[in-house]
């Protein structure tokens, strides 16, 4: 998996990047107040819109030149006292903290922390997601959310999305099938980015138009991106 600051500065310009972002907080139902976990924070461009919403919001990643670029975007900015700090106290206000983690250690936060956890492209790289999965509804409130974005088993085109570092590609009925086994109620699993031939304008409208083919039975189930939301009971 590339790893360079320019990978994360560069991947926040995508278009289909800010898409997904964008449908991860609406599915959170991200507001003023909501304190929220981003599991793989990368850059901290999630992060910036999140606290957008007005959210409280927390990053944690395994990667040091990931987190060191959030913390320099993020310093100088008014309340960001703190955000280099490994806390695992929650913030009292809007000023983003940023904790590294390992992969093989739990999360450092109480249970019943936040309103909502998001992940973009992480799943797919966890080598126990059942164990992710019920850490992250530890964290949950009582009707908290969690939404995710993470590639599409049934997409026509899987070496789009090829990388060494994935340990498991989804279906979505496989994903909603692991949120519900770790006793989460899966409320929303849809695709987006549909497979349009490989020919370059077609790939583009199929980014630039993604609620147009949720509607279309063919393409329901086969875009490149999956987005689920499950609350905890």
């Amino acid at each position: 998996m590339t790893s360079s600051k320019s990978y994360f500065t560069a991947r926040e310009s995508w278009r289909d990047w800010r898409i997904e972002a964008k449908q991860l907080i609406n599915l959170a139902r991200v507001s003023r107040g909501t304190r929220v976990l981003e599991i793989g924070c990368g850059g901290g461009g999630l992060l910036r819109l999140l606290r957008k919403r007005g959210a409280n919001v927390i990053g944690v990643d395994t990667l040091d030149v990931a987190l060191k670029l959030a913390r320099e975007r993020f310093a100088g900015e008014q309340g960001s006292k703190g955000a280099g700090e490994n806390s695992p106290l929650l913030p009292s206000s809007s000023a983003p903290l940023l904790v590294q983690i390992a992969e093989d250690m739990g999360l450092p936060f109480a249970d019943n922390s936040f309103d909502a956890i998001l992940g973009q492209h992480v799943v797919e790289h966890l080598p126990d997601v059942d164990a992710a999965l019920r850490e992250w509804k530890r964290l949950l409130k009582s009707g908290g959310r969690i939404a995710l974005a993470t590639p599409n088993a049934l997409y026509l085109d899987p070496a789009h999305f090829a990388d060494a570092d994935h340990t498991h590609i989804f279906s979505p009925h496989e994903l909603s099938e692991a949120m519900m086994h770790a006793g989460l109620d899966v409320e929303s699993c849809y695709t987006i980015f549909p497979f349009l031939t490989r020919t370059r304008v077609l790939r583009a409208f199929g980014v630039i138009a993604p609620s147009l083919f949720r509607r279309l039975p063919y393409f329901a189930e086969r875009g490149r991106t999956i987005m689920i939301m499950a609350r905890k009971p």
